[in-house]
């Protein structure tokens, strides 16, 4: 028997952050007005859904009460924690030492005062399995409110063919909506489709 589970991935709306270029981590930002705009918009294109987890900073939590009444927030679905190197710009950072070594060796040099790439994953794919692994009714679709990279890794995880998280873009206010297929208890990437702004 074929397991079959509908995901919808949401990105929150744009901040103020995102359209500077800067790390946005675990500062917690609310969204722009744009950014309202554009969860407004994406509402129109989505299904009512019942079973909602969302990242707990604001940005995502506001996205999610837009877009479903009812939502349960939680710290697992929040960013990669930048550290020192949130709030800033790559213009701004490119001098430093510490943030060319990260730069170069992302999953294995931790920012200053951040989380490390192996923790920040751990963190990330352990609860989706958590909530995957709940799900008695696989008929009923699930959706996690949350932030770029948590949604990168997530898809990249769940993909056979995917080479890098860079494989998945997902701009601010965009969604995924997949199906995944239960083979060997591992849950694999079947079917996506990308919602988009337009």
């Amino acid at each position: 028997m074929v397991h079959r589970l509908v995901v919808y991935l949401i990105r929150h709306g744009e901040t103020r952050s995102n359209v500077q270029r800067r790390y946005l981590g675990w500062r917690n930002e609310a969204m722009s007005e744009q950014g309202r705009k554009q969860v407004d918009f994406l509402k129109k294109r989505l299904p009512e859904l019942s079973k909602i987890y969302a990242s707990d900073l604001d940005r995502c939590s506001e996205t999610a009460s837009i877009l479903f009444p009812s939502v349960e927030t939680t710290e697992k679905l929040r960013e990669y924690n930048f550290g020192d190197f949130d709030g800033w710009t790559y213009k701004e950072l490119k001098e430093r030492d510490d943030y060319k070594q990260w730069l170069t060796h992302m999953e294995t040099v931790t920012p200053p005062n951040g989380e490390s790439f192996v923790d920040f994953k751990d963190r990330v794919l352990r609860f989706a399995d958590q909530i995957l692994g709940y799900q008695r009714n696989l008929e009923e679709p699930i959706a996690f409110v949350t932030h770029g990279g948590v949604i990168r890794t997530i898809l990249h995880q769940w993909s056979k063919e995917s080479n890098s998280i860079w494989d998945w873009p997902i701009a601010p206010g965009e969604a995924y909506k997949i199906l995944l297929e239960k083979e060997r208890e591992q849950w694999i990437l079947s079917q996506e489709e990308h919602i988009t702004g337009s």
